[in-house]
């Protein structure tokens, strides 16, 4: 079965805008996140892979 549309819906924030946060987070931390860092890290991580998902164009 090939992807429709649906099955990537267009991310709300750009992978830029996604990578720009982690970064900010890691230079704010000094590269050692605290556990509320993390999780949030993860968060970022996941609407991240979303994006990338949703980037992806189905080849012909």
């Amino acid at each position: 079965m090939s992807p429709t549309p649906d099955d990537h819906p267009a991310p709300e924030r750009s992978l830029a805008e996604i990578n720009a946060d982690i970064r900010c987070l890691f230079a704010r931390a000094e590269g050692r996140l605290s556990d509320a860092e993390r999780i949030r890290h993860a968060a970022l991580l996941q609407e991240w892979a979303a994006a990338m998902r949703a980037s992806v164009v189905p080849a012909a």
